[in-house]
């Protein structure tokens, strides 16, 4: 009697202890881990096995699914792109684990991070694995498929129900700072640039004064150039300030000679006005040559080697030397007046 009651306690530890490990996946288990294995036929060789830590999760929650293959060191396996089975899924991570010896077998082990946005059931295909046994006859094992649960996220007592409206902007507030410098840095660049416009133009007219004595175009550009040379600019570093007073030389020298206003004029256009009156075209590459390398310390800031300013300034003189005959003064007169019938 004794010996019954012992056996009927025993068999009741056993039934409890069985239900309590089949339960989650009979009835269904929102948390925990879900493990797929390869069916046996018999002992095989090789045997797959596949589990999630998390059975059911809501939209964007991480899964870990983890893959074991185990086989014979003996036998010639073909590992699948496990991968491939999780296209329902978004593949966050994931990771490779070195192969390990572990009684006889050589195991491997595959971990995955996945996660999805959509809700629904969804299963994580299986997938099969080739192998060759030591008899050299092909074998193939096949995982279990697992399925996933993914709901939405449940609505909490916090969450708003209502959506408020837009706010309305607020404004920044400027101290006296700022208005100073948004209207005193224009300012001060007027300044800055009426001083130096005026400067140069003081320069230039104390240069040109007006005074000289009526006398031929030649005579009055080589006086003109000789007291440039005495003003010592370039010795004195104003390299800019020298040529724009050498480029004005020769563009009154231009304007008196020929008889045209080019004192307003770029390069060019002087260039193709002097080639419109019937300038010698040796004589026009010259000067344009001339003019430009003006222009370039003018306004590119260019500062020429010592040798190149003394060219210059010898070009000016040759310039003046070249043109200073030919043409009659009544003819000039003339060209200009049909280069500005041409130009309008």
């Amino acid at each position: 009697m004794q010996e019954n009651k012992i056996r009927i306690s025993i068999m009741c530890v056993v039934a409890l202890t069985v239900f309590l490990i089949v339960q989650p996946v009979v009835f269904g288990a929102d948390t925990g881990t879900v493990t797929a294995v390869s069916p046996k036929k018999g002992k095989s060789a090789l045997s797959i096995i596949a589990t999630v830590d998390k059975p059911k999760i809501t939209i964007g929650d991480k899964i870990t699914y983890t893959v074991v293959i185990a086989h014979d060191r003996k036998i010639k396996a073909t590992l699948p792109d496990i991968a491939d089975t999780l296209q329902q899924f978004e593949l966050k991570d994931y990771e490779v684990i070195k192969p390990k010896r572990k009684r006889g077998k050589l195991v491997h082990e595959f971990r995955y991070l996945i996660t999805t946005f959509t809700t629904g059931e969804f299963k994580i295909s299986s997938f099969t694995v080739n192998w060759v046994n030591r008899d050299g006859e092909k074998k193939e094992s096949k995982s279990g498929e697992i399925s996933i649960f993914v709901e939405s996220v449940k609505a909490s007592e916090t969450d708003k129900d209502d959506i408020r409206d837009i706010k309305a902007t607020v404004g920044i507030s400027r101290s006296w700072l700022f208005y100073s410098l948004w209207f005193g840095i224009p300012v001060l660049i007027l300044i800055g640039f009426s001083v130096y416009y005026f400067t140069r133009k003081a320069k230039e007219s104390g240069f040109f004064t007006g005074k000289e004595p009526k006398k031929p175009a030649d005579e009055l550009a080589y006086e003109r150039l000789e007291k440039l040379k005495g003003l010592e600019l370039i010795e004195k570093g104003d390299v800019k300030q020298h040529y724009i007073i050498l480029s004005e030389i020769i563009r009154k020298y231009m304007e008196s000679r020929y008889s045209i206003t080019v004192l307003d004029m770029t390069t060019y256009e002087l260039y193709r006005q002097l080639r419109i009156i019937g300038a010698d075209k040796k004589h026009t590459g010259v000067i344009k040559d001339f003019l430009d390398e003006c222009d370039m310390v003018k306004f590119a800031k260019y500062i020429p080697e010592e040798k190149i300013l003394n060219e210059n300034f010898q070009q000016a003189k040759t310039i003046v030397d070249i043109t200073k005959s030919g043409l009659s003064r009544e003819e000039p007169a003339q060209g200009a007046i049909n280069a500005k019938q041409v130009k309008q």
